[in-house]
């Protein structure tokens, strides 16, 4: 069996960027040589998600309008509350790009990685189906993760 890692760099712009990364996943099959087998993509943050949808505007806004009412960035999050939180600090103190309670727990209703068979050497995505990288916070350097396996 095969196994091909590729590490994607990419610099998101904005909370709730959708990145289409369907070419560089598709770059690093062909890379590979597999023919038969799987492909993970995974994000190495927890203020990022993978998924796999629809290209369409109107979609990702209907996403951005679900999100602020389940998910208000405005609502009471602890891990916004420096007077409470002592885990995992890594800026200064009331800097904030530590408040970012909201784009923890919209994580947890989303996903960290997808996998897409590939047959035949193609990737098996559906006709409108797309790959992309969801920035779930500020503008951030990210690196995901591409695993090819297979024969």
């Amino acid at each position: 069996m095969k196994v091909h890692n590729k590490t994607l760099s990419i610099k998101s712009n904005d909370f709730l960027e959708f990145k289409d990364i369907s070419s560089e996943v598709e770059t690093a099959v062909k890379e590979s040589g597999v023919k038969n087998g799987s492909v993970l993509i995974y994000s190495m943050h927890t203020t990022q998600a993978i998924c796999i949808n629809e290209k369409e505007k109107g979609f990702f806004e209907d996403f951005k309008d679900l999100l602020k009412k389940i998910i208000p960035k405005d609502s009471y999050y602890r891990h916004n509350d420096l007077s409470i939180r002592t885990e995992n600090l890594v800026c200064q103190s009331g800097a904030s790009d530590c408040l970012n309670g909201h784009s923890h727990c919209t994580h947890l209703l989303m996903r960290n990685s997808e996998t897409i068979p590939i047959i035949e050497g193609k990737l098996m995505l559906g006709t409108w189906q797309r790959v992309f990288a969801i920035e779930l916070d500020c503008s951030r350097q990210r690196k995901i993760i591409i695993q090819v396996m297979g024969e």
